[in-house]
């Protein structure tokens, strides 16, 4: 198990931002600079780049030119998971009301099964290996939706 390090780290940071979010727990500094529009705005950007970078494994499955740069771009996607919480955290440590609630836990829940993924665990049952992928791959799609959807109500409120 090549990736050990990278899942322990996605698992460790999912739990702790859940854990942290449920005793209510905050950083002052932080939370003041959440409330400035320039941080979130920042933030927000980073976070849409990280996530749009994620998506370049799609990219990389569904286009034959890119077919040689598969192994590459996976293994890419895979360990830069562990920016996937710190950036979500750094944008908002809170996961919301409504429907960021549901984007924070579907964001949260997509890294934690992003981390149990068949091939690091050198997993070959292929049911396992097809709901997983169909898991992953629903959760990242309704978060690509749903950021769009967001930036969307940010601005049209704002």
């Amino acid at each position: 198990m090549k990736n050990n390090v990278f899942i322990i780290l996605n698992l460790g940071m999912v739990f702790l931002y859940g854990l942290q979010f449920l005793a209510g727990w905050s950083w002052p500094w932080l939370e003041a600079r959440q409330e400035m529009k320039e941080f979130k705005q920042l933030t927000g950007i980073a976070l849409f780049v990280f996530l749009f970078f994620q998506n370049a494994l799609f990219m990389a499955r569904s286009r034959l030119a890119w077919k040689k740069h598969q192994k590459n771009i996976y293994r890419l996607h895979s360990q830069s998971s562990v920016f996937s919480i710190p950036l979500l955290y750094f944008h908002t440590m809170k996961m919301g009301h409504q429907y960021t609630f549901l984007f924070s836990l579907a964001y949260s829940l997509n890294v934690l099964v992003g981390s149990f993924a068949p091939k690091p665990f050198n997993i070959r049952n292929k049911r396992y290996g097809f709901y997983w992928m169909v898991v992953h791959v629903t959760l990242s799609t309704f978060i690509s939706f749903f950021i769009f959807f967001h930036i969307f109500m940010t601005f049209y409120y704002n």
